[in-house]
């Protein structure tokens, strides 16, 4: 039993129990007027809300007490009569004057069954499946959609040997599919009506497999199509693999066994991988949003990665199916990054398959890498034997080749040599033949030369010899002392210059007289000056 629903003791309040679900405590908490009654362990609410309630709650199999059920039969008020009750009315039929509640939701059962006698198919997209999936008796709601809008929905029970049934019959297919909120699925019904609630609801007799497939494939067809058309259905698919790729960025869910598997095969390697993992949710709504914001989050930093991988453990093909989706695909088509994909199980092709490098696990994306390094090592390795093989080879045949070099010079400059010790002896004697020559010839011209020398030293000296004879008569002739012998004196003043006049004279002057044979020193006592002198 999911819960209760009771009528307070107090009439004013309905008391709901039942076991802590997160889900259950959203709905309740959305209920104006409630309250948590922590004493009691339960919650009350209004009895204006009962409607609410039990349109809340009853869906997921909580039962109610019978005051319940009259409060609700007392808030639905009389039911209006149409023309048609009218007419059944004036028929013979008798009616009873007022049915109890489980009479009349017991006629509607035999009406309802009336009008469906027999299964049917229905086709409508589950919701509310993924929070009870693991109750014995499932119970869920299709919902009929234009565009996000629900346009009619109605409730759904699958009980426990049918749900086991199914469940098994659909993970044994070819393509295994499981159940999952957000899938559109065809199923097989009765419509029926539960008379103790009033419910009415379908049961579940057996679910059309191919039907969903089908539609995750046409879905599927549709997105690589308008791919192809916008030209992105090999963008990255052609993008140079980076060999090794060393610096790995990874979009995958924490904590899952795919995660802890590629994870544990990279270590295992012993390759100085660099692995970076951006959290995202690989299966129901949340998908899209979270892996996405991964592909932007790897784009601006795509100088820092050789490649991003996107990698999910496996699954069904309707859990695999939420990468099948268009904003998904188009970002991965135009990502800067090569992208690796390891989504699901060998049988498994989802979209990225298609677009993007596929290995179908994680631990296969994971064997990749490592094969890439060890290929690469051992191609190296290959490499490094050829070029030290192809360097001794070539050092051989420098050594030879140098060694026959330097014997062709050793010959060469011997040869020079001899040539060369030939043509200086040759110059020796053209040398010695002309340096006689030159000296000779420079002796005659030493000689002429000096002739000349000699020549012109002698007319010198003799013009020397008639300029100093001719300088010392005139010195004679102006030699103050030959004027001082014929009774002549000279006039000095203190510091030994000749007074030539009286002009140079002064009153008090002190001068000195040289006479023929002596000096005198004299005072000026007075001067006259002639007066026709110049």
């Amino acid at each position: 039993m999911t819960g209760s629903i009771e009528l307070d003791p107090d009439g004013k309040n309905l008391q709901i129990r039942f076991p802590y679900r997160p889900d259950l405590v959203d709905e309740v908490k959305a209920i104006p007027g409630r309250r948590w009654d922590r004493a009691g362990k339960l919650w009350r609410v209004p009895t204006t809300q009962v409607d609410t309630v039990v349109t809340m709650f009853m869906r997921h199999g909580f039962t109610m007490t019978a005051d319940v059920t009259s409060l609700l039969a007392g808030t639905q008020g009389t039911a209006p009569v149409d023309e048609e009750s009218e007419i059944a009315a004036s028929t013979d039929i008798t009616v009873p004057d007022a049915l109890s509640i489980s009479d009349l939701n017991q006629k509607v059962k035999d009406a309802i069954a009336g009008a469906f006698p027999e299964t049917i198919w229905v086709v409508g997209e589950l919701t509310d499946y993924d929070k009870n999936q693991d109750r014995q008796h499932v119970f869920f709601t299709l919902v009929e959609k234009r565009g996000d809008t629900i346009d009619a929905q109605v409730s759904v029970a699958m009980f426990e040997r049918t749900a086991k049934t199914l469940r098994t019959r659909l993970a044994n297919q070819p393509e295994p599919m499981t159940l999952a909120d957000g899938i559109e699925i065809r199923v097989l019904v009765r419509v029926d009506l539960y008379p103790r609630s009033g419910r009415y609801q379908l049961i579940v007799e057996d679910i059309d497999a191919s039907f969903t497939l089908g539609k995750l494939a046409l879905g599927r067809e549709e997105i690589l199509r308008e791919l192809k058309e916008k030209g992105l259905d090999q963008q990255n698919r052609v993008l140079p693999m980076p060999v090794p790729a060393l610096r790995v960025g990874v979009l995958t869910s924490h904590g899952s066994d795919g995660w802890n598997d590629f994870l544990a095969e990279m270590k295992s390697s012993r390759v100085g991988f660099k692995i970076t993992s951006y959290d995202v949710r690989v299966q129901g709504e949340l998908l899209k949003p979270t892996v996405l914001q991964g592909l932007r989050y790897f784009d601006q930093r795509r100088e820092d990665f050789d490649v991003l991988c996107i990698i999910r453990g496996g699954g069904s093909r309707t859990d695999l199916a939420w990468f099948d989706e268009r904003e998904v695909a188009l970002a991965v088509a135009r990502h800067p990054l090569k992208i690796v994909c390891g989504i699901g199980h060998q049988r498994d092709i989802s979209v990225l398959d298609l677009i993007a490098h596929s290995e179908k696990t994680p631990t296969a994306v994971a064997d990749f890498f490592i094969e890439q390094v060890r290929s690469t090592r051992e191609v190296l390795q290959d490499l490094s034997r050829c070029l030290v093989e192809s360097t001794k080879l070539v050092l051989r045949a420098e050594e030879q080749r140098l060694s026959g070099t330097a014997h062709d010079l050793r010959r060469h400059v011997q040869n020079q040599l001899i040539q060369e010790r030939q043509t200086l002896r040759h110059c020796n004697h053209r040398l010695m033949r002309g340096s006689k020559d030159q000296i000779r010839s420079a002796y005659d011209l030493l000689v002429r030369r000096s002739e000349q020398v000699r020549s012109g030293v002698l007319r010198r000296i003799e013009g020397a010899a008639a300029s100093l004879r001719t300088q010392q008569a005139r010195h004679r002739l102006l030699d103050p002392t030959r004027v001082l012998q014929r009774g002549y004196t000279l006039v000095r003043n203190a510091g030994g210059g000749i007074l030539k006049g009286v002009a140079d004279l002064s009153p008090e002057q002190t001068v000195a007289i040289q006479f023929r044979d002596g000096r005198a020193g004299a005072t000026i006592d007075h001067i006259e000056q002639d007066q026709t002198s110049d």
